[in-house]
């Protein structure tokens, strides 16, 4: 049972297992309600001691994005679960202390440590395990067909959210100098708080994205008969909406016919990226819950799709 009533760096936590076993992590850092944590290579069937050598081990996985053989190091979202159990708090070593990691796993789910399970498997009985992950991925695949409906991620507070989109000053003939405020704005925030912007951007995006609205935006409109339609276009279309303020978004989200026409607003893309990099000097990369290219609000579409 896990009676930790604070998260704290260094914290290890033991994390259960399918066949009976037990993984362990380590909390690596914290922002907020973010954890960084560190997934050991601790499995075994029985609960974790500080006297475990794996407990003080980082996971050493592949990377899908470049090969190497790095750290596996996840940021996680929320409460603690309760499923987990507390072990001891290590106070960080010197290779630990400042570790970074740009791979958000989501909320903190009492399966955060498979990737160590799943690393066993590999080793101890590799067709079996392939035969297993085969089979998931076509239940899964068959069940996200049916039943999936995108959700978004942890996003920034609406007031605040407005708050930064107000800074825009459209009045300027160059687009780079209307959201030169916006941009330097949001680059005060921290790294996740940019993430939170970008999901709280990418879900109003999405929501716009409905077939009513599409064939309300001017020339390019969709329709059966208009073969000049451009999905692209339509993304930049909604981006002009939500630059234009909270009142004007809601007010065509409720309503499509008074969608914006012939208007685009494209950099508002790419506002996020440019605030992460004035931040942190290097390239923002995260993958929003809910997907702002046309097409992806699949209810709304429906009447086509």
């Amino acid at each position: 049972m896990n009676l930790k009533k604070a998260v704290q760096i260094g914290d290890i936590f033991a994390a259960p297992l399918p066949m009976n076993k037990y993984g362990a992590v380590k909390v690596m850092n914290i922002i907020d309600r973010s954890y960084l944590l560190g997934i050991t290579s601790y499995i075994e069937g029985k609960l974790p001691t500080i006297e475990s050598k794996a407990v003080h081990q980082t996971l050493i996985t592949e990377s899908i994005a470049d090969g190497l053989r790095k750290p596996l190091l996840e940021w996680v979202d929320g409460k603690l679960p309760k499923e987990l159990i507390f072990i001891e708090n290590i106070p960080l070593t010197t290779n630990e202390i400042g570790v970074e990691s740009n791979i958000y796993a989501g909320n903190w789910s009492k399966e955060c440590s498979m990737e160590v399970y799943y690393e066993w498997r590999r080793k101890t009985d590799p067709e079996g395990f392939e035969l297993e992950m085969k089979r998931k991925i076509e239940e899964a695949d068959t069940y996200a067909r049916r039943h999936s409906i995108p959700k978004p991620k942890k996003m920034m507070d609406d007031q605040v959210f407005w708050g930064i989109i107000s800074l825009f000053d459209l009045g300027k003939k160059n687009e780079e100098e209307m959201v030169e405020f916006a941009i330097k704005e949001l680059s005060t925030f921290t790294a996740w708080q940019i993430r939170h912007f970008e999901e709280a951007l990418s879900y109003k995006l999405f929501l716009l994205d409905t077939i009513e609205h599409a064939k309300e935006i001017g020339e390019y409109c969709f329709s059966e008969q208009n073969q000049a339609f451009s999905p692209d276009l339509f993304l930049y279309a909604r981006c002009a909406v939500v630059a234009r303020g909270q009142k004007v978004f809601e007010d065509i989200l409720s309503n499509p016919k008074k969608m914006l026409k012939n208007t685009e607003f494209e950099i508002l893309l790419s506002l996020s990226s440019e605030a992460y990099y004035l931040k942190k000097r290097k390239e923002l990369e995260y993958i929003s819950g809910c997907s702002y290219e046309t097409f992806s609000n699949r209810e709304g579409w429906l009447e086509e799709l």
